[in-house]
């Protein structure tokens, strides 16, 4: 019975990764058809200001932001479950994504009864982040 137990954990482990991997596909094959959606979810990549989207973009971002937030928003539910190993490398991940897109943390936030409260927590976070100021930084006197 625990070895039976144990390849049914090895299974959903899999599972779990595989789903999450899936998404991930679809999150860069938007990124590679779409290039302009990636300064949007990542503004350090940014050149210059990041433009104004058009209604076509907006729908675009707006599917990615989801899509995004459904896979960060799952790995949490996995690690819930036990299945650690599909989602615990992906805490700093979501901190940096929140981190570094605005777009990304409206949406959310527009969003966050869609979604669970440990998510919500790593946003929490990542926003308190970009509140303290860069280590080592002089701040100018007079």
């Amino acid at each position: 019975m625990a070895e039976q137990t144990q390849r049914l954990s090895q299974t959903m482990d899999t599972s779990a990764e595989s789903a999450l991997d899936a998404l991930f596909v679809v999150v860069t094959q938007a990124y590679l058809e779409y290039p302009a959606l990636r300064p949007i979810f990542n503004e350090r990549e940014a050149i210059g200001p990041i433009p104004a989207l058009d209604i076509d973009m907006t729908y675009r971002a707006n599917a990615l932001a989801e899509a995004l937030l459904d896979a960060m928003d799952r790995s949490m539910i996995f690690s819930d479950r036990g299945l650690s190993s599909a989602s615990a490398a992906l805490d700093a991940w979501i901190i940096d994504s929140f981190r570094h897109s605005g777009f990304l943390r409206a949406w959310f936030t527009h969003h966050s009864n869609w979604y669970g409260s440990k998510l919500g927590a790593l946003m929490v976070k990542a926003t308190a982040e970009l509140e303290i100021p860069p280590a080592g930084r002089v701040e100018s006197a007079g």
